[in-house]
């Protein structure tokens, strides 16, 4: 019956990992299959079958003793018992399944057979089984992907080196000594300095010698005793890299490249450009987690700003600290692909966007969350809003938003699905409309900021902090994120008004809001922060109705500002904020 429970253990061994996820089966190959455990589970298995075969002679004969020894320095002879054989074979059985049980169950294994894990790697990867493939990655972490950095042994450059710094000052002093006459009585004493000189060098030296020796010693020590798959980790910064792969895992498994853009700690990994290959491919597929975030990030957090939720994992891990996603240029994977897909629909024979498939009233409100360039535009206005809080001083590169809206008038066309006295003839416009309108909230975040003395944004000499301030008047595409959000907003309404595609009432519509926000500012005191930038606004709009385009932008802007949007100036200048006579003087030809 012993035996019995003792396959039985083994049996469970069996059973256990046929019901393992498939990545925690492969733990077996790189963590046992070395020399010393090889070696020890065969000593076992062999310990178990002794005991096995011990213990059946011993039922088939009358003997109680399976072994007596009696030696010189013993009084009793040494002797092993039925009993005995039991317990030996059950605590080697017992070893074993302790062993196979530490891997399986583990929440992270050791990896003691380097070449077998990159030959799983390989292997996984031929066969297509990313899924499995990025388990393995995240099972195994620390050793793939936040690697410890071997250490580099001392060159023997940089002992020459130590040695030609002697030499340099041992010829440096011993020129001063010949600049002396033979007989002045100085030789004697520059000859003894020289000396003592030159010993103290070399004992530094030599001092210095040992000591980058001793901590060379230290960290390959530290090193070999770390967790560390050298050859491993270089293959799987190339797979997550690969294309195809970098287009699978992050829908597969989107906590990885998470896990990769939280690891500000890892060295020498090429983590920017993974994470750009991470948001491109998360972007380009309809429904992944991006998406999802984005959908559930709506609620905001006071006044134009959003809750950026821990629950929402990627959002969290790029803007709850915004220089993380500074460092990792966040912005740029994710307006070159908004870009790229303009293109493409530019070269197309029905552009699904000059339809009005984000305004229909037979969708719910929800669908614009189904969509790649909506979801590109939100993810820029939830980044920049939150560097603006953070005092980010400098865009964000908000100026995506300039080049999406160039691309947006290009393909603009006026089809049997584009209704032109809408406040959104098709879905161009709707985006182009929520770009102006994230913009306009960038400048009332500015007046909540200046308004709020929580906010504490003036310096210890009353100025206003670098993140908020308007120093100058000069067009700087470097410049903070109110600044440059005024300088893009009128950018983006001059190609609005300058493409004749683009319905009038639309036009209107635009300017209107642009306007609007203008006179908003224009309600402060004069020299105010606000004030300044509605100065700064109406200086942009007197520059570029003077530029190159100047012309036919200023035409259009007479038509639009005459057919209705000076009567609505008007109206909000009756309660504040006139600006009547500076737009009728910028605006209206004599």
């Amino acid at each position: 019956m012993a035996e019995l429970f003792i396959f039985t253990l083994f049996a469970t061994i069996v059973a256990i990992y046929s019901v393992l996820p498939r990545y925690r089966q492969l733990r077996v190959t790189y963590t046992l299959w070395n020399k010393p455990f090889v070696a020890l589970l065969t000593a076992l298995g062999l310990t178990v079958l002794a005991s096995y075969a011990g213990s059946i002679y011993l039922q088939n004969t009358d003997k109680t003793t399976l072994w007596s020894l009696t030696t010189s320095y013993t009084q009793s002879p040494i002797e092993i018992t039925a009993l005995e054989i039991e317990f030996i074979q059950l605590a080697a059985a017992i070893t074993i399944m302790g062993i196979f049980l530490g891997v399986f169950l583990s929440k992270s294994v050791r990896i003691r057979n380097e070449q077998m894990l990159l030959s799983t790697l390989r292997d996984l990867y031929n066969r297509g089984e990313y899924a499995t493939l990025v388990e393995v990655l995240r099972d195994n972490y620390t050793p793939l992907i936040d690697h410890p950095k071997k250490p580099t042994p001392p060159s023997e450059q940089q002992w020459r080196d130590i040695d030609i710094t002697v030499t340099h000052t041992l010829i440096e002093t011993e020129e001063e000594a010949e600049k002396l006459d033979d007989s002045s009585p100085l030789i004697k004493y520059v000859e003894e300095d020289n000396a003592e000189q030159t010993a103290r060098e070399r004992v530094r030296d030599s001092f210095e010698l040992k000591r980058r020796q001793a901590t060379y010693y230290l960290t390959a020590l530290r090193y070999r005793l770390s967790d560390s798959a050298e050859g491993a980790s270089s293959y799987t910064e190339t797979l997550l890299l690969d294309p195809e792969f970098g287009a699978k895992h992050p829908i597969l498994d989107p906590g990885l490249g998470i896990d990769i853009i939280l690891d500000t700690d890892l060295d020498g990994f090429r983590r920017r450009d993974v994470t750009h290959q991470y948001l491109t491919t998360l972007l380009r597929e309809e429904n992944s987690l991006l998406y999802q975030e984005i959908s559930n990030n709506m609620s905001m957090d006071g006044i134009y700003r959003y809750r950026v939720d821990p629950d929402n994992r990627l959002l969290h891990a790029l803007f709850s600290d915004c220089s993380r996603a500074e460092e990792l240029d966040a912005y740029k994977p994710v307006g070159d692909t908004a870009k790229e897909m303009l293109r493409d629909q530019g070269t197309k024979d029905y552009d699904k966007y000059n339809a009005q498939r984000l305004t229909s009233v037979n969708r719910s409100k929800d669908y614009v969350f189904n969509d790649p360039l909506f979801i590109a535009i939100s993810f820029f206005d939830i980044m920049v809003r939150e560097a603006f809080y953070q005092r980010i001083d400098w865009h964000m590169w908000l100026y995506y938003y300039e080049s999406m809206t160039r691309l947006m008038c290009e393909n603009y066309e006026n089809t049997e699905e584009t209704d032109p006295d809408s406040e959104w003839p098709n879905d161009y416009s709707r985006l182009m409309y929520e770009m102006i309108s994230n913009m306009g909230d960038l400048l009332r975040i500015m007046e909540r900021l200046v308004k709020n003395d929580e906010y504490d944004v003036k310096d210890e000499d009353g100025d206003f902090d670098e993140f908020i301030a308007l120093e100058s008047y000069r067009r700087d595409r470097g410049g903070t994120i109110p600044k440059s959000a005024v300088e893009i907003m009128l950018s983006c309404h001059q190609e609005i008004l300058t493409t004749e595609e683009i319905p009038h009432q639309f036009k209107k519509y635009i300017t209107e809001i642009l306007f609007t926000r203008c006179s908003d500012l224009r309600e402060y005191e004069e020299g105010s922060l606000p004030w300044k930038y509605s100065e700064f606004m109406l200086r942009r709009l007197e520059a570029m109705i003077e530029g190159r385009s100047g012309p036919e932008y200023h035409r259009e802007l007479e038509l639009v500002y005459n057919d209705g949007v000076r009567h609505e100036i008007v109206a909000k200048g009756a309660t504040g904020g006139w600006i009547v006579d500076e737009l009728d003087e910028l605006i209206q030809s004599s």
